[in-house]
């Protein structure tokens, strides 16, 4: 376990990072849901459930795990407000600790690989996946790939307001994983024959989405800004409007998704 309450992490953010986040591109969560064999997929740091609606609507039965009550409690919201060809089963609780699950088809990860202790969550998963399933990592940019152009300007008005370390929610500091990137460290586990997708995505938001984004972020969210969150909205407000007059900002990401299954099963 990388943090001692992994609950924290995303603290203050699950009513708004369904409405706030980039969606993954449909076309990943098409090919996700198709994934043989059959059978129920777990996802695993669900958040809100963007994966796990996602893959529900598309007619698969999901079991969603998350540390945090809040998103779990948003997840249900959000769920019983669309419309889901199959049940998802939401459950609180740490993904370094799966024991008590069923088997399933597969795992899904999207964008929360990263928090995890990735080599001891991927030897529970080796127990729990049936032969031939799979791990599927979704992340909205692929290692390596440039992230939006206004990145660069919302990061000095962090070390304005917040310094130069980076905060994974309130009363904690990020951590490197060790081990290298996600398929390096897949490659070194039991699910090492890796596919590996690029999508560029054209993401096109106006201002309030820009601000609103950031304050879904673990670094950036208002419990870790606290009392200093005025100051840091407006500050970012004032930078983001000068930059870019027109209050359309848009670029071209390039989100990416990794299926790794064992090699022995092929």
């Amino acid at each position: 376990m990388l943090y001692a309450d992994p609950a924290a992490l995303f603290a203050g953010t699950a009513h708004t990072y369904l409405r706030y986040r980039i969606a993954h591109p449909p076309s990943f969560m098409d090919h996700l849901a198709r994934l043989t064999p059959a059978g129920t997929v777990l996802d695993l740091g669900c958040g809100p459930g963007s994966v796990a609606l996602a893959l529900a609507e598309r007619g698969r039965d999901v079991i969603a795990v998350d540390a945090s009550p809040d998103m779990i409690e948003a997840a249900r919201s959000t769920a019983a407000d669309r419309l889901l060809s199959a049940p998802v089963d939401w459950r609180v609780g740490d993904v370094h600790a799966l024991s008590g699950l069923p088997t399933v088809a597969g795992v899904s990860i999207g964008d929360a690989f990263h928090w995890f202790d990735r080599e001891a969550v991927l030897h529970q998963l080796d127990r729990l996946v049936v032969a031939g399933g799979f791990v599927a990592v979704v992340m909205s940019f692929t290692t390596g790939t440039p992230k939006p152009w206004w990145y660069p300007l919302v990061d000095r008005v962090i070390h304005r307001h917040l310094g130069p370390a980076r905060f994974a929610g309130p009363g904690a500091l990020y951590r490197e994983p060790a081990g290298g990137d996600h398929e390096t460290v897949l490659r070194a586990s039991a699910f090492n024959h890796l596919t590996v997708t690029r999508a560029d995505q054209r993401v096109r938001l106006d201002l309030e989405q820009v601000i609103g984004n950031q304050y879904t972020q673990a670094y950036t969210s208002p419990p870790v800004l606290g009392d200093r969150f005025d100051a840091f909205d407006q500050d970012l407000r004032a930078l983001l409007a000068a930059a870019e007059p027109s209050g359309v900002f848009i670029t071209t990401t390039q989100p990416g998704l990794i299926i790794a299954r064992r090699g022995e099963d092929l």
